[in-house]
């Protein structure tokens, strides 16, 4: 019998150990969560998805300004390339930018951080826009002194 109370007793102090072991885990981990670092990501306030056509017949050239502009993003503007192609009129002498929206603001930052003309900013929705371009840039033979562009082509 005396055995017996021992280990009741022996049990009573090891659940006791635990509840309480468990309690101090309990409010150490409020403690941490109630006092720990909120972090707000900032995201950019424009978002850019851009077409990039090539109208100078430079080969590759629209695919090696996707590449340089891959991932750009500042407090302003990030850019998105989704589309690289052809411009159906070859050559065009001067490169331009066409906002694809209604709201030019966009399109403006984008000529604005590359170095091109913002006030030649034209709008012209695409009738099938399935990629949500939001802008598009028609590099012209210009394109190699156009602004800043020839700092974000990349070399082949």
């Amino acid at each position: 019998m005396r055995q017996r109370l021992q280990r009741s007793r022996l049990l009573e102090i090891g659940i006791a150990v635990t509840f309480f072991v468990v309690l101090v885990y309990v409010i150490s981990m409020s403690v941490r969560v109630g006092q720990g670092v909120s972090r707000t990501l900032s995201s950019p306030e424009h978002v850019v998805r851009l077409q990039i056509l090539n109208g100078c017949g430079v080969n590759g050239l629209a695919s090696r300004l996707a590449d340089g502009l891959a991932d750009y993003a500042d407090s302003e503007i990030e850019i998105q390339v989704v589309d690289t192609d052809n411009f159906d009129i070859v050559p065009v002498n001067q490169t331009f930018v066409l906002s694809r929206i209604e709201d030019l603001t966009a399109a403006g930052l984008l000529a604005n951080r590359l170095g091109l003309p913002t006030e030649d900013i034209g709008y012209r929705p695409l009738e099938h826009n399935y990629r949500q371009v939001s802008a598009t840039i028609v590099l012209g033979e210009d394109w190699e002194t156009a602004g800043a562009l020839k700092t974000y082509i990349r070399e082949k």
